[in-house]
Order: C-alpha cells, then sequence, then structure tokens
C-alpha cells in the first residue's frame, strides 16, 4: 500500500510538472538587484547550495543573471535526481525546492514528491506560487501584471559623538512594485518592473543615491524611483536583449570587481550566447554622470565563461569605457579592446594616457571536494610592466574567496568568506569621462579605490521559513578615491600606496533574522554594531553605532 501510494503521488507530480512547464518556458531573466525585486535572493542562494553540493551541473554563475527557464532546469534536475535518489536533499531543502518550483512553474499549488519519512512529511503541506494581480493566458502568449508592497524602517543610533555631529535617527521607506511582464511563444518577451518608494523621517542620503527623484513631490516626504525593463529575444544563435538591466560578472558572492549589480540598470544592448559548456556574452550600454560637462558616456564589454567537470569554472572579460562621442568600433562583440582601443580613439601618443578606459579581468571557481568552492578574480585596469609593479600606472584589484555548505557536517548551513582589495588608482582615469561608475556608483566593486573589504557570513534555516544571518564585515579606504586621478604632475615615477595616508575603517558586527514565504511574503530584522575609525580620513575622529533594519514585503493579492 506504501508503494503504491508513493507511486500515485510520484504520477501527479509528473503531470504537475508536465502541464506546468510551459509557463516556466519564460526568457526574463531573474533580477539582481534585491531592492527591486522579491524572492530573487533566495532563488540564486539556493541555486549556488545546490551547485556547491554538486546536486546540479556547472552553471554559468559568474554571468548573471539568470533566466527563469534556466532556473526551472536546475530546480527539475534536482528533483528529478532526488526522485531518482541520485541525492538526498535535507528536509528544509526539500521544502525550499517544492516552494521554488511553484513560484517559477507559475503555479498556485505544487504537490509534494514521495517522502521517506512522516518527519519529512510533516515538513510543508503546499508550496505557494506567484500571486498575479492580473494574467491573460493563451495558447501561444501570457501576459501578468504583478504587484508588490514593502515596509522597511532604518534606525541609525550613535553613542559615541564625535567632533562633528552625525547622522542619527529613524528613516521609512514605503515601496511599491509593480511588474508587467508577459511572453508571446517561445522567442520574445518583455518586462518592466518597476520600485516607487515613499521616504520619510530622518533621510540618509547614502540610501538609494542614484535613484530617479521626483522633484515635484520633494519635502518631508521623499520619492525615489528604480526600474528595469527590456525585451528579449530568443534568436536562433544567441538572445538578444534590448533596455535596461543590471549585470553581474565574475565569482565573487558578496561583489564583483569587473560587473556589479551595484550600479543602477543601464540602458543597453545585449547578446547572449551558450555552446555547453562556454556561454559568451557582448553588451554596449549607456552611462550617465551626474557632471554638468559629461552628456555622452558609454560602455561596451564582452565575456567568455566556461565550466568543466562540474568542478572547475573558468571566465575572462574585458570592458571599455569611452565618452564624448559614439565608437561603432566597440559594437563588434568578438574585438579584443586592448589593441583596438588606440586606434579607435585615436590616443597613439596624440594626448598621453587620453585614451578610452579598457579593464580586463581573469577569474576562476573549483570545488575540490562538494560542498567546498574556492574561487578569485584578477581585475587589471592599466599596467606598466617595464615600470615595475609598484609604478602608480600599475591599477589594479584582487577578489578571492571561499563557500562552504553545511560545515562541519551542520545540516542547511552554508559559510562565506571572501576578501577584495583594489589600489589606489584602479577605476580611475585622467580624462573625467572615462572614469568607471554609473551615476555616482562604481561600476565594479562597491568599495571603489584604494580600499578593502572583509566579509563573512554564516547562514543557518532552522526551518523551511525561519533562517538566521550572523556576519562580520571589515571595511577600509585610503584617501584615493574613484573620482582623483594620479596627479599631471606628479613624478613619473611615483608609486602607489596600499591603503594611502590616514586609513579610514569600519568594523560591523551584524545578526539577522528572515521569516520568508516564497511567493507570498517576507520579514527580515537586522541588528548591527558599528565601529568607525579616522571618519573622513581624519585621525581620532571615532563613532561607535547600533544599526537596526526592519522590512515587511508582501505580494498583492494575497
Amino acid at each position: 500500500m506504501k508503494v503504491l501510494r508513493n507511486l500515485l503521488i510520484f504520477c501527479m507530480v509528473t503531470l504537475g510538472l508536465i502541464c506546468s512547464f510551459a509557463d516556466a518556458d519564460s526568457l526574463i531573466n531573474v533580477p539582481l538587484n534585491p531592492y527591486l525585486s522579491d524572492f530573487n535572493r533566495e532563488t540564486y542562494r539556493f541555486i549556488h547550495r545546490l551547485l556547491n553540493r554538486r546536486m546540479i551541473p556547472g552553471i554559468r554563475r559568474g554571468s548573471l543573471p539568470l533566466t527563469r527557464k534556466q532556473v526551472v532546469s536546475y530546480l527539475l534536475e534536482a528533483q528529478r535526481k532526488q526522485e531518482n535518489g541520485e541525492i538526498k536533499l535535507s528536509a528544509i531543502d526539500q521544502a525550499r525546492l517544492n516552494a521554488l518550483l511553484a513560484f517559477y512553474l507559475e503555479s498556485r499549488e505544487f504537490p509534494k514528491p514521495a517522502v521517506k519519512n512522516d518527519k519529512e512529511a510533516t515538513t510543508e503541506n503546499q508550496a505557494s506560487g506567484r500571486l498575479h494581480v492580473l494574467t491573460m493566458a493563451g495558447e501561444n502568449y501570457r501576459f501578468s501584471f504583478d504587484m508588490r508592497a514593502s515596509q522597511r524602517a532604518i534606525t541609525h543610533l550613535v553613542d559615541n559623538l564625535s567632533d562633528e555631529q552625525p547622522v542619527e535617527g529613524n528613516m521609512f521607506v514605503t515601496t511599491l512594485y509593480p511588474h508587467l511582464y508577459g511572453q508571446v511563444g517561445k522567442t520574445f518577451a518583455f518586462t518592466t518592473d518597476i520600485a516607487h518608494r515613499f521616504v520619510y523621517g530622518e533621510i540618509f542620503e547614502d540610501i538609494f543615491p542614484d535613484e530617479t527623484k521626483i522633484r515635484q513631490l520633494e519635502g518631508d516626504l521623499r520619492n525615489r524611483t528604480a526600474i528595469n525593463g527590456y525585451m528579449k529575444f530568443d534568436l536562433p544563435w544567441f538572445e538578444l536583449q534590448l533596455g535596461q538591466e543590471t549585470l553581474q560578472w565574475g565569482p565573487g558572492y558578496h561583489d564583483s570587481l569587473l560587473i556589479s549589480k551595484n550600479p543602477l540598470a543601464i540602458d543597453m544592448i545585449k547578446l547572449q550566447a551558450t555552446y555547453d559548456p562556454v556561454t559568451f556574452t557582448a553588451f554596449t550600454g549607456i552611462l550617465e554622470d551626474m557632471a554638468e560637462d559629461i552628456n555622452d558616456k558609454y560602455i561596451s564589454g564582452h565575456r567568455v565563461e566556461g565550466y568543466f567537470w562540474d568542478r572547475f569554472g573558468f571566465g575572462l572579460s574585458e570592458v571599455v569605457v569611452y565618452g564624448n562621442r559614439f565608437e561603432p568600433g566597440y559594437l563588434n562583440p568578438v574585438n579584443i579592446y586592448l589593441i583596438n582601443e588606440q586606434p579607435i580613439s585615436r590616443a597613439d601618443g596624440r594626448v598621453p594616457g587620453s585614451g578610452d578606459n579598457v579593464i580586463m579581468s581573469i577569474d576562476m571557481r573549483l570545488r575540490p571536494v562538494d560542498d567546498f568552492e574556492i574561487y578569485g578574480e584578477l581585475m587589471v585596469d592599466d599596467g606598466n610592466p617595464a615600470a615595475g609593479f609598484k609604478h602608480w600606472d600599475t591599477k589594479f584589484g584582487i577578489l578571492g574567496g571561499v563557500y562552504l555548505t553545511d560545515p562541519l557536517g551542520i545540516s542547511d548551513t552554508d559559510f562565506h568568506a571572501e576578501y577584495a582589495f583594489i589600489n589606489q588608482y584602479a577605476y580611475t582615469h585622467v580624462n573625467p569621462v572615462n572614469v568607471y561608475k554609473h551615476f555616482t556608483t562604481p561600476i565594479g566593486h562597491r568599495i571603489g579605490s584604494d580600499a578593502d573589504n572583509l566579509w563573512l557570513e554564516l547562514r543557518r534555516r532552522w526551518t523551511n521559513k525561519l533562517e538566521t544571518v550572523f556576519g562580520y564585515e571589515l571595511e577600509r579606504h585610503g584617501t584615493g578615491d574613484i573620482d582623483k586621478a594620479h596627479p599631471i604632475d606628479a613624478p613619473k615615477d611615483d608609486v602607489w600606496m596600499p591603503l594611502s595616508g590616514i586609513t579610514q575603517s569600519e568594523h560591523r558586527l551584524s545578526i539577522g533574522a528572515n521569516w520568508i514565504i516564497i511567493g507570498r511574503y517576507s520579514i527580515y530584522v537586522e541588528w548591527a554594531r558599528v565601529w568607525r575609525q579616522n571618519l573622513g580620513n581624519r585621525p581620532n575622529v571615532h563613532e561607535r553605532a547600533n544599526e537596526i533594519e526592519a522590512k515587511f514585503l508582501s505580494r498583492i493579492p494575497w
């Protein structure tokens, strides 16, 4: 009787997958910006966890974002292996897998697979799917409109006043997230994802610094708005995307050196092709700058990434930033910027150092054993090997880290350790239009130039809904800055300094908890104790503070 019951449940699961798969064949990307979308962080974390445990084959996690279609294929692969006995998921991982499948299969309910004991059977009765305000679907199309809302409160309490009055108090953010998207057939899709925020209380200017401001409504209540919107075509040889989107290149989990998810979405044209085990990406986008005299600024880049033996990943990337004119030569997706930059920019000795800004990176990730990944990235902005490693024109950044799943046999646990260093003049340029930023935010690692960062995180899931997070972060900044190029009148044999001048540092110890039901709502709270030294690179200006954050996000309707 038990065997018959399990067989019946297995058939129900299979039928559900077949009937729902048409809804899952979506070209829409899973967004990277956690303050624009919902449940995307949980999606990527779970995919990374499955990958690190070698429960799914190697994927291009260094060339993000992934599409919903790809996410569903990875989740279905893990489901198939679990049912065939090839892998063994914990009850909590199985519940998360069910919930994410329901969410991305556009199904309100998803039947559970066969379970092996009563303890697993009582883990979760149903998984919640994606809630829509309005859906129109036919044989060859599907259009949906979703609405989400969140309330966020951020409190800064400073208990050690310095010579300047620090910014403290309570900031509140009420956000509406309308999302319109759809797909026709298997070759065309579109999405418009908006976060419209109402900010009030004590305004912390370093939060949402570049988002759109509706000045007519400015006052005690301020508005900030971010948007991702694009069209996507699945062509015979590659995918073509037109519109605003956020990218992330590289192996880092906390951040990336070359292309990161930190800036606002960039208007771009992007093409991507995968010929297993290699993925190729190329894009050209329009950048913005807050300087009044910078009106034309562009970025082009391409990346090739391979994943081999489900244990070793390798990526090679190249980007060029330029301005004051548009260069069709950079549109060539198989161009080599390092070679072609000088003839394209006509910088061959006429004005030394005035060419376009070419940056390259090489990265790898290695999984020598299951549940353990080691990864690294080297970014080179400019280099002068003949002058020596310490020459000021040797601009570079390094990033490395480890990722452990279920360390020391503690199930449903993830541990990250990651370090990044960017030297004094990396990301800078003698020509202000070529500085490596979008609006005011670095396109690469958020710490910018002349800085380093150490990040540790321990994440533990206690149930299928509750998880806790313990974190420590150290960030240090020298007196260098992304807008502070090497002085023209400085000696030609000048050297760069690690964390130059008086070093500003910040230690952050945090603990947080997240209660989440995928597809419906999430509640997150975090307390952090912060120690800041040499604020503004000024000696003996210190600060100690408590920072408290709480956020509630819900999909509408219930």
